[in-house]
């Protein structure tokens, strides 16, 4: 069941030091949704009715994580009503870059840091 959870609640699931959060989730700004193994930690963007997401996944469910990430995303789309929602992923990080297009992500820029960073947009229904 997809709901929203405390940032307490939400530390177990970036608890792993893959998840590039350890210890540091913000309790401020940040809405935190989850589904399972998965749970999303959604800020406003950089521009008005635009989500960021960043997603924390428990180990047990690494490789089966997208019909949960999937419920999260339409769970906070229904609530929020954004124009698009918004995840910033190393080049270098695969396994995220390709998990975020088989949850519908397209590709719509780059940050040209000394690290590459991608930027990939979600829409509800594309």
């Amino acid at each position: 069941m997809t709901r929203q959870i405390s940032v307490e609640e939400a530390r177990a699931f970036f608890a792993h030091p893959s998840q590039g959060l350890i210890g540091n989730l913000p309790e401020g700004g940040v809405a935190y949704w989850a589904d399972g193994p998965v749970c999303g930690a959604f800020r406003d963007f950089c521009w008005p009715r635009v989500l960021d997401v960043h997603c924390g996944v428990k180990p047990e469910a690494w490789g089966k994580t997208v019909p949960h990430a999937r419920a999260i995303l339409e769970a906070v789309w229904a609530f929020y009503a954004p124009d698009l929602i918004v995840a910033q992923s190393l080049e270098s990080n695969r396994a995220v870059l390709a998990m975020n297009r088989r949850l519908g992500f397209e590709v719509i820029g780059t940050m040209p840091t000394p690290e590459r960073v991608v930027i990939q947009g979600w829409a509800s229904c594309r």
